[in-house]
């Protein structure tokens, strides 16, 4: 595939960059690149290339790959950036940057002043001409993703980003890179290692991430095959973690009893209280569910009938499911009680966000039990695999990598949302349930069928990401913000803003 010819790009305000499209849903056609220009990452342009990704990848049928992909190019993109910031730093400094002594002299300077100046920083760069040139293009064998900037690596941060890329090939998973994060140098350290693995774990081979650096100019290209078959090679790990799935309990039979009694023709609130007040610790949660954000109404709730009443009888038959789940799972796991926290947020979310699409009443109890069980998987592996899990979610945060599922899996061996499934499906969970678990972080690989109760899952995880600071409303593909009734990421954001706060009440 030719390298992209140089072309004249306009600045198109509502997409925030320079491109040579006319707007986002630009046609994508066999051999005609898209091309975009930028000095600094801002919303505006992380949405407009979050989305062009997703049309090509969508349109290309390799949707499967997004989470590695979009990795990989939010990391170059970032390297290319902070690789301008550093020569209007050493020029600004008077320091020879090619100069070897001199690079070394002030590096330590540039990292510190960048962290705390770094928009100070990243503004400058347009006026000293220094841009980031992205590029999508595909034909019938390959898509390619073009990443430069105009600026020729020095040798010691040529060396660098080498001998990363080679490290990452020797690796066996990701439990080797996490060995060498006390040595993550400047430029291209740990990330652009993670990312390659993310990649490989994909079913993207070597030869799918290539870097060069000369003539005022230094590119990375992704290649994305147009058949990519995927290989796990952690089969004993998994099989582990696996393992101790046999050895968690069964669903309770007197949960089964109780929604059994519930669909019978002449069941009341009544007969119903009566059976779940012989399980004390069943009453308890009930009663504590009746009075979290997603159902409370006015005062306190003290009666078992009364939080019965408030939930209503068909609705507390789906929630039995999470209830249960949660007496299974709260005293054996320590990672229990933050997820369980978490999944309360989410099912209020979720409410609003379900009331917002107009769901019916059966559809919206479905999407509330779902999102109080969605994390089930995060509980098991925080708990069999802690150190691992630990090293993820802290590198996933502090490096704004895309996802950490693929993390997961490439360090694990199997993610969170795969484990979730196994679990539902081990206790009998109705299949909405089960496929929400496995699609929460991927609902675009989900059967259309399941997008009601998969979207605003995976919607009210980003919220509360985006809450947290720990994801941005750009990485959201417009596609399921429609589904779930938005029209842009601005009525996200605002609506975002309006619940978080609703929820902060209680």
């Amino acid at each position: 595939m030719a390298s992209p010819k140089a072309i004249a790009l306009e600045f198109k305000r509502e997409l925030g960059l320079h491109t040579n499209i006319e707007n986002i849903n630009h046609p994508i056609v066999e051999n005609a690149p898209f091309h975009f220009k930028f000095f600094q990452i801002t919303d505006e342009v992380e949405n407009t290339l979050f989305q062009i990704l997703d049309r090509f990848l969508l349109q290309l049928d390799l949707i499967i790959v997004r989470d590695s992909v979009l990795a990989a190019m939010k990391e170059t993109v970032t390297n290319a950036i902070k690789a301008n910031a550093k020569r209007v730093f050493y020029k600004n400094n008077a320091t020879d940057i090619t100069n070897d002594k001199e690079y070394e002299s002030i590096i330590s300077k540039f990292k510190s002043t960048y962290l705390e100046n770094r928009e100070e920083i990243e503004e400058s760069l347009q006026k000293n001409n220094y841009g980031v040139f992205v590029s999508f293009i595909h034909n019938r064998s390959l898509m390619r993703i073009r990443i430069m900037n105009n600026v020729q690596l020095t040798p010691i941060e040529a060396q660098r980003i080498k001998a990363r890329i080679s490290k990452a090939k020797d690796y066996n998973d990701l439990a080797d890179a996490f060995m060498d994060m006390s040595n993550d140098q400047e430029g291209a350290g740990l990330g652009l290692i993670m990312t390659l693995m993310m990649l490989k774990n994909d079913g993207l081979g070597e030869s799918a991430f290539k870097f060069e650096s000369g003539e005022n100019k230094t590119v990375f290209m992704i290649d994305i095959p147009a058949k990519v078959s995927k290989e796990n090679q952690q089969l004993e790990k998994i099989d582990h973690i696996i393992s101790q799935i046999d050895n968690l309990p069964t669903f309770p039979k007197s949960i089964k009893d109780i929604q059994d009694a519930i669909d019978k023709p002449n069941s009341s609130i009544g007969t119903i209280a009566e059976m779940i007040k012989r399980d004390i610790a069943l009453s308890a949660n009930i009663l504590k569910l009746s009075n979290s954000a997603a159902f409370r109404r006015g005062g306190k709730v003290e009666s078992l009938d009364r939080a019965i009443q408030l939930i209503g009888l068909k609705e507390l038959q789906t929630l039995l499911y999470s209830l249960a789940t949660k007496q299974m799972l709260e005293d054996k796991f320590p990672a229990f009680a933050a997820i369980w926290e978490k999944s309360n947020e989410s099912a209020f979310y979720c409410k609003a966000i379900g009331q917002r699409m107009e769901l019916n009443k059966s559809d919206l109890s479905n999407l509330i039990a779902a999102s109080l069980l969605h994390d089930i998987g995060e509980i098991l592996l925080l708990s069999f695999d802690k150190d691992h899990m630990k090293k993820i979610k802290t590198f996933s945060t502090t490096r704004e990598i895309a996802s950490t599922i693929s993390l997961e899996e490439s360090a694990i061996g199997i993610t969170h949302s795969k484990l979730g499934a196994m679990v539902g499906e081990k206790w009998g969970f109705p299949i909405l349930y089960t496929k929400a678990m496995e699609y929460h972080h991927r609902p675009l690989l989900a059967d259309e069928v399941y997008s009601d109760i998969i979207y605003p899952i995976y919607i009210s995880d980003m919220m509360i990401a985006i809450n947290a600071k720990e994801a941005k409303s750009s990485e959201i593909p417009m596609e399921i913000l429609k589904v779930c009734k938005f029209q842009s990421k601005a009525e996200f954001d605002s609506f975002r803003t309006k619940i978080k706060e609703q929820f902060s009440a209680f």
